[in-house]
């Protein structure tokens, strides 16, 4: 299944519900079939994902995931680049006092 995220301050953001679980657990929200992150909270959620993408990214991968990315059949998308598109969302939430919604 998939979780569609969406604001009147930009565009929607959908992901799978295994992502946007993880996503939300990095934010401290619960993952549920509906749910808001305020505007207020937009601004230290973007900023918890950023750090968490950033951490992320200085891991190295398992030597199986970089042998299957070499070979061009990895299913593995760094974190950083996964959340990307909600971290833009989450910026532009909180410059323009919107909040985001899902599950409605």
């Amino acid at each position: 299944m998939a979780i569609t995220f969406t604001t009147k301050a930009a565009g929607d953001v959908t992901m799978l519900d295994a992502n946007a679980k993880q996503v939300l657990e990095l934010i401290g929200k619960d993952f549920g079939a509906r749910g808001v992150i305020t505007a207020a909270e937009a601004g230290a959620a973007a900023a918890k994902l950023r750090g968490a993408g950033a951490q992320a990214g200085e891991k190295k991968l398992k030597p199986e995931d970089e042998a299957k990315a070499e070979a061009g059949g990895a299913d593995v998308v760094p974190l950083h680049t996964r959340v990307k598109p909600f971290v833009d969302m989450l910026e532009a939430a909180a410059q323009q006092n919107k909040d985001i919604l899902w599950g409605v």
